[in-house]
């Protein structure tokens, strides 16, 4: 399907309007293409709280992390066990995100899973406010 203003904001539409939790803040990233620079766009967002965010132009490394992710849900998951439906997408995809957060161990992150590094961070930064 083509990528244009009316697939983005469908897409939206059908985010924000069932699964928006007003009480939770969200930053939506995207590179600048037409679809994601637009006036419609940017004010559907504003609509439903959304903080609109852009990669830099020319810069691949804006979204290295979230291409990184998508690359490993792709390969560890999605091709490894073909999903026969949107149901069994929606749950590979949910499992993953689950398993990739608190038991995968990231390199990156000196052998801890985002989870572990996240409540490594806060308590270290604890640490730091109350000294």
């Amino acid at each position: 399907m083509f990528n244009d203003n009316f697939l983005v904001t469908a897409c939206l539409d059908q985010i924000f309007d069932e699964h928006r939790n007003p009480t939770h803040a969200c930053i939506l990233h995207s590179d600048q293409r037409f679809q994601y620079t637009n006036r419609i766009y940017i004010q559907r967002l504003d609509e439903v709280g959304v903080t609109v965010s852009h990669s830099r132009k020319a810069n691949c490394y804006d979204n290295a992390c979230c291409e990184n992710f998508f690359s490993h849900l792709k390969s560890e998951s999605l091709e490894l066990n073909i999903p026969k439906n949107e149901k069994d997408l929606l749950n590979a995809i949910d499992d993953f995100i689950l398993f990739y957060n608190t038991n995968r161990p990231q390199r990156k992150l000196k052998g801890m899973t985002p989870l572990e590094f996240r409540e490594a961070y806060q308590a270290m930064t604890l640490r730091f406010l109350n000294e």
